[in-house]
């Protein structure tokens, strides 16, 4: 099984093999007065071919005094969480999956897994957050969805030197498993019945994205996000929204002229980094 914290969600990534050739995706520029920084919403995994990059993005990254990203998705990065997810989410102690959810979600299950191609063994071991996950990411697959997202693009383009992160992969990775178990069987029972209609949910949202109409994608998102628990939605991005204006209201107060890339979702509606930059009573402006 292949699990990365960079996809917390499908739901947070927003994917699609019928995208336009060329996108148009959103960036604002957010100013103090004497300074500025540049947000730009990613897509943490997108279908091959995609020419997502403008002349202007190329232009602000290259300007850019650093590129500020969610978290270091590097090699040796990814190998720490990864080991800290297996830790975190495989039964230590003997249970099983089924010896935690009702009859009717393994039956689900069971048949959501036989869908898909995948095999159940492993996901019996797993905790539910980490089988939704696997779960999801095995659906995807089985699409032909590739993993080509933004920041895997560009992490491996940029000195480290020139990169900072809103936070640790340790601290990603608590949104999924310092879930309550109810929390996580939620998110299980929500992920198999969103299966079958994963693929043409993403397309839309994807679609939105690339469109540069983030009006439209919020209001998918929150469809999509309707069956989770409110806590668990909360974690994933209004709280970690909170904890981000901290440090970038230190880059405008230093004069550090960043480009800010985060998941597009932390960039729409009530409660997005820009509605807090707003409030807070900055100069948002969107420029592309």
């Amino acid at each position: 099984m292949k699990l990365s914290t960079r996809c917390l969600l499908p739901v947070a990534a927003a994917l699609g093999l019928t995208a336009p050739a060329l996108a148009d995706p959103g960036m604002w520029e957010v100013r103090d007065g004497d300074s500025a920084i540049w947000l730009f919403g990613s897509f943490h995994i997108l279908p091959n071919g995609l020419q997502w990059r403008t002349a202007l993005f190329d232009k602000v990254l290259t300007d850019a005094y650093k590129v500020v990203f969610e978290t270091d998705i590097g090699p040796a990065a990814m190998a720490q969480v990864g080991a800290a997810a297996f830790v975190r989410g495989i039964y230590m102690d003997g249970t099983l999956l089924t010896d935690v959810i009702d009859p009717d979600l393994e039956a689900n299950l069971r048949q959501q897994a036989q869908t898909i191609g995948l095999p159940l063994g492993p996901v019996l071991a797993m905790k539910p957050w980490m089988a939704a996950n696997a779960i999801s990411v095995a659906a995807l697959a089985a699409e032909g969805y590739s993993e080509e997202g933004v920041e895997f693009v560009l992490q491996p383009e940029l000195a480290p030197g020139r990169m900072e992160f809103l936070e640790t992969g340790d601290e990603q990775l608590d949104v999924l498993a310092g879930a309550s178990e109810a929390e996580q069987i939620a998110m299980l029972e929500s992920t198999l019945d969103e299966i079958a209609t994963l693929p043409k949910v993403m397309d839309k949202m994807l679609g939105s994205w690339a469109d540069g109409t983030p009006e439209r994608l919020s209001e998918m998102f929150k469809t999509e996000m309707g069956g989770f628990e409110t806590a668990f939605i909360d974690r994933l991005l209004y709280t970690r929204n909170r904890n981000w204006m901290a440090p970038l209201e230190t880059m405008l107060a230093d004069n550090q002229e960043n480009l800010v890339v985060v998941g597009a979702a932390h960039l729409i509606g009530d409660g997005s980094v820009l509605d807090l930059l707003d409030k807070a009573g900055y100069e948002v402006e969107r420029i592309q």
